[in-house]
């Protein structure tokens, strides 16, 4: 039996130039410039429909008995025929990431900050917990696929630089086929959650610790130069367009959490540019299939510190200058220049966005007030919802609009920063210290207990 004939390809942004299938590469080999996926959407709408008819194939893959039979029990792979038509099923790694939940807040929290119709997207509970898990296992996949398929290639590793998130996404995927695939990742030293930085050991990775000025971008240009010298090892960064096909699923589940209805506004955190480019393609690509009547809104949210698509915005979009790294409570999302931004300027114009950066202050203000809700959003995640906030005073009415902001990971990830804003910050931004009894008797607690409620 013949290889599966591919019903998609990866075209160059800048020439045009249509990437090979049996060559491992992540950018032109003609001008350098970025891959965006394409796919044979006369092909795809032949195989399951279009509008409704679309639609109910998704819900009876989801909900019926096919989600039983591997790999179409993931949030990623249940939409294989969609995103990557013609991709063979053996290659596929599913660790069962995605369908993640819709966390609804609770109506008191609702009453409080003025939105009625507010939803947050919970990546953290994905494998490696962010939502990096849904890009990473299509970008291993991949690599599976050029092993098995083209093995003169001699792949044998898969490699990245990252700021947490995409590091430990890469390592725990890596670890399943460790017997034929390692995974080597370069971090900025001492920039990066303790948790996250555990979560790369544990899994196996071949972690290097880089000193570097510019942090995480300092980082990807060493990797980038690093594969360049080793044609074994895939990049599995989101430069990789592995990574933003899968990362699409993330808008494709919304829109069928939501009964394939588009929310007025996606609220999504911005670092390397990655995951908004996904959204920007899922979006327009689940238009145009009719699984959505409207584009949503876009928002997008940046730390303060890392906040260079905001500028660029206030601009007018016509200066694109990368900031000087600086420290932010959200790591992950520290990077000054964003590897997808000319995929971004290919695709923004196509929405209507708004922008919001967001200081550390307020990070941890909203991650705190949400938290004491159930919901386990992380300093990104805050990012998002804060941006929200500022649409909602930014004379936009979005009461009883559906909102929703995706938080990327679980906050465990972020305990350090946690931990330090309950100890040392003040109970008007909801900080909550514990309670310390000494010479503990019944009495003395149920004074400290009283005192507290």
């Amino acid at each position: 039996m013949g290889r599966i004939k591919p019903r998609y390809l990866l075209k160059c942004i800048k020439c045009e130039a249509i990437k090979p299938h049996d060559e491992n590469l992540y950018c032109c080999s003609v001008c350098g410039g970025l891959f965006m996926p394409e796919r044979d959407e006369a092909f795809i709408k032949q195989q399951i429909g279009f509008g409704t008819e679309s639609q109910m194939y998704f819900d009876s893959i989801r909900y019926g008995r096919l989600a039983q039979r591997y790999p179409y029990g993931s949030g990623v792979f249940m939409w294989l025929k969609y995103i990557l038509p013609g991709f063979p099923e053996k290659a596929v790694l599913s660790l069962k990431e995605g369908l993640t939940d819709l966390f609804e807040p609770p109506r008191w929290l609702k009453r409080q900050i003025g939105l009625n119709r507010l939803y947050i997207k919970m990546e953290g509970q994905s494998p490696s917990e962010s939502f990096k898990d849904r890009g990473m296992p299509v970008a291993v996949s991949e690599a599976r696929r050029l092993q098995l398929e083209c093995p003169e290639l001699g792949i044998s590793a898969v490699a990245c630089a990252s700021t947490g998130d995409t590091s430990a996404s890469a390592a725990a995927y890596a670890a399943y086929y460790r017997d034929v695939l390692r995974s080597i990742v370069f971090l900025p030293f001492e920039k990066i959650s303790p948790g996250q930085l555990a979560q790369a050991m544990m899994y196996g990775a071949l972690v290097v610790a880089i000193k570097h000025r510019d942090g995480f971008d300092g980082c990807m240009r060493l990797i980038k130069e690093f594969c360049a010298k080793n044609p074994s090892m895939v990049l599995v960064n989101s430069a990789n367009a592995f990574r933003l096909i899968g990362q699409e699923t993330i808008a494709l589940e919304i829109f069928q959490d939501l009964r394939w209805k588009a929310p007025r506004w996606i609220s999504i955190p911005v670092g390397n540019g990655g995951n908004l480019t996904a959204l920007l393609l899922s979006c327009l690509r689940a238009r145009d299939h009719g699984l959505i009547d409207r584009l949503p809104g876009i928002i997008v949210a940046q730390a303060k510190n890392t906040n260079t698509l905001v500028r660029w915005a206030r601009s007018g979009f016509t200066k694109y200058e990368p900031g000087k790294f600086h420290d932010t409570i959200a790591s992950a999302m520290n990077i000054q220049d964003p590897v997808s931004f000319p995929r971004i300027k290919r695709l923004y114009d196509c929405f209507e966005i708004l922008y919001y950066d967001v200081d550390d202050r307020q990070i941890q203000e909203t991650r705190a007030r949400f938290n004491r809700a159930g919901a386990d959003i992380c300093p990104q995640g805050s990012v998002a919802v804060s941006a929200v906030l500022q649409a909602r005073d930014d004379r936009r009415s979005l009461q009883n609009e559906v909102v929703v902001a995706v938080s990327t990971a679980s906050g465990l990830k972020f305990i350090d920063s946690a931990i330090d804003h309950h100890l040392n910050g003040s109970r008007k931004r909801f900080a909550n210290p514990y309670r310390v009894v000494e010479n503990a008797s019944l009495e003395k607690i149920e004074q400290a207990v009283k005192s507290a409620l």
